[in-house]
């Protein structure tokens, strides 16, 4: 695997490995392996132009799919349609590792954009203001829509 495939990135305070990248899948879909501390929430969001699935390696995640949440742990998976607004959240205070698959390989390149390229010795946390900008600037080039304040304003 070169530097490129497993580069790790940092998006909603959320650890983002590349383990395959869309040029080694022919742009079919992009592989990470995720790591979420215990306190970390995407926005609620849609994708127009791919799905993602997700499969829990270790602890657990909340997947609201329009509106519903459902508890995932280890050894669970869900797919998660394009069109369907959806949020993945673990506020457990536990860390969750988990498997997310983007078909096809659009979402690699929002994280390269939206995220950060994590640096040696960095520690994920919440969100910075500046990350939250870049990520709603970029979301519109890749057929995301945010559909919610995230985070609140005051936070």
């Amino acid at each position: 695997m070169s530097a490129i495939d497993s580069k790790e990135f940092v998006l909603a305070g959320v650890v983002m490995k590349r383990l395959l990248s869309g040029e080694q899948t022919a742009g079919q879909f992009c592989l990470f392996e995720n790591n979420s501390d215990g306190n970390t929430r995407t926005p609620i969001h849609v994708h127009a132009k791919d799905d993602e699935t997700v499969y829990i390696i270790e602890g657990e995640l909340t997947a609201v799919i329009d509106g519903q949440p459902r508890r995932l742990t280890a050894g669970e998976s869900i797919f998660l349609p394009r069109s369907i607004p959806h949020q993945l959240m673990n506020m457990s205070g536990n860390p969750c590792r988990y498997i997310l698959i983007g078909t096809p390989a659009l979402f690699e390149r929002f994280i390269e954009e939206a995220g950060h390229e994590l640096q040696q010795g960095e520690v994920a946390g919440p969100p910075t203001s500046e990350e939250i900008e870049r990520l709603r600037e970029a979301s519109p080039r890749f057929g995301i829509t945010l559909l919610s304040d995230w985070p609140s304003p005051k936070s």
